[in-house]
């Protein structure tokens, strides 16, 4: 294994039995045994190991994964409730033991993965840092040296000095996770116990997590935060039923996890469907010269990734800039007219459609879409072609922003989110600038609504 690995998974799985009934954990095993005795009669031994099998089964909750991780990388891993994830980061973590494949890791390691874990709930917040230290082979001077800069972080106060079991959740990974950062792990693997903190301690946690990436550490973080995943994951794994189905960027492994968890909504009976418009001549005529414009200027070839389940697809789209020039350079606080053009290959009874935009670190800056701006739309038929147009004021900093578009439809999962049908990703960037004299407007990530009174 190269030395720039540290983590190794070669075709790793973990099962788990499941009995058939209580009595099954006794008599199952007995009867395995039974029918390896080499005096019984051969049709006993095989009568025994066929009782033997009926008796349980076994359940992978990881199956064939394999991934490799490199120094100084930062890897999330997402997907649903019971797809495996915490279950790979303890073989990772060598807290459990893969049934089959294997897994190689180098480097001192810091495993958060569960609320207080190595912590020994009738010692001292004090007591269980010294304790946890020494487990990670710091030596008493080391933990001496570090200890103030650890309970500085923690911020429990005099509560260092009582027993964990009085402590709060978030007094917890307070605690627990000011000990991970300060022991410099060279692999840092945490599991959703980011979450518990308040929101201060959250923030705090990921400035020092990007510290430590800047200075070298590896990451495996494990949540349910997507905005979380893509803004400290280089790349992300999706687990789904035990197995890898998705290995890439953040993003596309976001929305490819919130397509294979959500479920197209049950279709609505035919009397609810609303009456198909009537188009009068100039309407269809300026629909048709936008739609042939769209594809004139069609700007999605230049995605990194496309993915859906075509129900609905993005034929084409098209940015115009203030102006109504076709340009992704707009002026700050100036709209930006963004068309697409979709195509049904399948009736599709809610349709929906919206956008996402990323500053230059990849945070989200903005996502919506017709359903959370309240916009209905009416059924789509096979075949059937529809222009929409979005005009967003690009009230944001100047710099370089991407964007995603896409299409899809409500679903039975609840109203935020949503069955895939066409999504592209990374287009862009739009420049957003600003070349007026004076002052900014703003500083930060967006313009919020903002009056002022002065009484005097």
């Amino acid at each position: 294994m190269s030395s720039d690995i540290v983590i190794s998974a070669e075709s790793v799985s973990k099962a788990y039995t499941i009995w058939s009934s209580p009595s099954a954990r006794l008599h199952g095993p007995v009867l395995g045994q039974a029918g390896q005795l080499p005096f019984l009669p051969l049709a006993a031994r095989e009568w025994c190991r066929q009782r033997s099998h009926q008796s349980f089964r076994n359940f992978y909750a990881l199956k064939n994964v394999s991934f490799e991780m490199r120094r100084g990388e930062s890897v999330g891993v997402i997907g649903r409730n019971g797809s495996g994830k915490s279950t790979l980061l303890q073989i990772v973590a060598g807290t459990l033991m893969p049934t089959e494949g294997s897994v190689t890791v180098r480097g001192n390691v810091a495993a958060l993965l569960e609320l207080g874990s190595g912590f020994n709930p009738d010692f001292t917040g004090r007591e269980n840092v010294y304790m946890n230290a020494a487990i990670r082979g710091m030596s008493r001077a080391q933990t001496d040296a570090k200890f103030e800069e650890i309970t500085a972080f923690a911020d429990i106060g005099e509560f260092i000095d009582q027993p964990t079991k009085t402590y709060s959740s978030g007094m917890l990974v307070r605690l627990a996770f000011a000990v991970s950062a300060c022991a410099e792990p060279e692999l840092l693997i945490v599991d959703e116990a980011l979450s518990v903190g308040d929101v201060f301690f959250q923030q705090k946690c990921f400035q020092r997590i990007r510290q430590m990436l800047a200075n070298g550490t590896s990451l495996l973080f494990v949540s349910h935060d997507a905005a979380a995943v893509q803004n400290l994951c280089q790349r992300a794994i999706l687990l789904h039923g035990g197995m890898a189905v998705f290995e890439g960027p953040p993003e596309e492994a976001v929305s490819r996890y919130h397509t294979i968890s959500s479920t197209r909504a049950a279709p609505a009976p035919v009397h609810a469907r609303a009456p198909r418009p009537q188009r009068n001549g100039d309407g269809a005529a300026r629909r048709e010269q936008l739609a042939q414009d769209t594809l004139a200027h069609n700007i999605l070839a230049s995605a990194s990734s496309r993915h859906g389940a075509r129900g609905v697809e993005l034929v084409a789209a098209s940015v115009l800039n203030e102006h109504g020039l076709h340009s992704l350079t707009v002026e700050m606080l100036q709209p930006m007219t963004i068309r697409l053009l979709l195509r049904a290959r399948q009736e599709v009874l809610t349709p929906s459609a919206g956008l996402h935009l990323f500053d230059r670190m990849n945070n989200l800056v903005f996502s919506a879409g017709t359903r959370q701006l309240g916009v209905a739309m009416r059924p789509f038929e096979p075949g059937e072609e529809r222009l929409l147009t979005f005009i967003l004021r690009l009230a944001v900093q100047p710099g370089l922003y991407t964007f995603n578009l896409g299409c899809s439809e409500a679903s039975a999962e609840g109203p935020n989110t949503g069955f895939n049908h066409d999504r592209h990703e990374g287009l862009g960037p739009i420049e957003v600038h600003y070349d007026r004299p004076g002052t900014l407007p703003f500083y930060g990530i967006a313009q919020l609504p903002m009056e002022v009174e002065v009484l005097e």
